[in-house]
């Protein structure tokens, strides 16, 4: 009878390294592929939802430069007037039909600088757009929407407009690009357009925090406000670009807020601005 050699342990090695290195790749390329196509469909819902029903303005650029064409248009001056501030982007927005995708829209946000344009939306509980577009679909992208302990409608002191840091870039994923340089006169910009008004911000404040900051407090009166905006300044990585900005009269805040750092921890990074003018 023929004896059976017994394979050595490196044989064994030889054979069972290369398997489990084929079977990790595929395993690790599913999870990738997984991720990519989750991403997709989400940054094709929004351009789908931009493309339908938030276009930019068509016309021709003397016409953008200030509201409706007319330098002599009045409007709500909030903050310091000044000629440069009238600049308002021309977006032709379907309010109607994207109440009729989403009843829970709040606004539209709209950042240039960083080429951010979502859709907000606003519900009863935090949660329920962590993981769901807009459209209604589970996605790890989830929507960009308003915090619901703060005043509607932006009537508060400051409020919160929430969003993932998608590793894309989407969603407010750009928002760290801030960290990357000081901001000029045309970047330090963003713009909430809702069905009756657009809301003129004025980005005064960024930096890294955490998640029980007492940034996040909701500002009841007017000294805890004067208070939040000190913290805010002394807070920020940024300390120039706030000659527009009149915190006597106590304009009104909004903050960006979204993850930094490693998915599940505690560290956020914020963007605050202060409302200059209401079109």
């Amino acid at each position: 009878m023929t004896e059976k050699k017994k394979l050595s342990f490196g044989t064994i090695l030889f054979y069972i390294i290369p398997i489990a290195a084929i079977s990790a790749a595929i395993f690790f390329g599913y999870l990738f592929l997984r991720e990519y196509m989750e991403y997709k469909r989400a940054l094709d819902e929004y351009a789908e939802i931009s493309e339908s029903y938030i276009k930019e303005h068509s016309g021709n650029g003397d016409d953008k430069k200030y509201p409706d064409g007319n330098e002599n248009e009045s409007c709500v001056i909030v903050g310091d007037a000044d000629s440069r501030l009238n600049y308002f982007p021309e977006l032709d927005i379907d309010f109607s039909g994207l109440k009729k995708v989403n009843p829970d829209l709040a606004c539209v946000l709209y950042i240039p600088s960083l080429e951010i344009k979502y859709p907000v939306v606003y519900s009863k509980d935090n949660e329920d757009y962590l993981h769901r577009t807009f459209e209604g679909s589970n996605n790890s992208s989830g929507s960009i929407f308003y915090d619901c302990l703060c005043e509607k409608n932006f009537k508060g002191y400051n409020t919160f407009l929430y969003g993932h840091n998608m590793k894309n870039g989407s969603m407010f994923g750009k928002l760290k690009k801030l960290q990357d340089k000081e901001l000029s006169p045309e970047d330090r910009f963003f713009y909430i357009y809702t069905d009756n008004e657009v809301r003129k911000y004025e980005i005064f404040s960024y930096y890294q925090t955490t998640a029980g900051s007492d940034v996040y407090t909701i500002v009841s009166d007017d000294n805890a406000y004067d208070a939040f905006v000190r913290s805010c300044l002394n807070s920020s990585y940024s300390h120039g670009g706030r000659e527009d900005i009149d915190f006597t009269h106590r304009p009104s805040v909004v903050t960006l807020s979204t993850c930094t750092g490693p998915a599940g921890g505690d560290d956020r990074f914020v963007v605050h601005g202060a409302l200059i003018k209401i079109k």
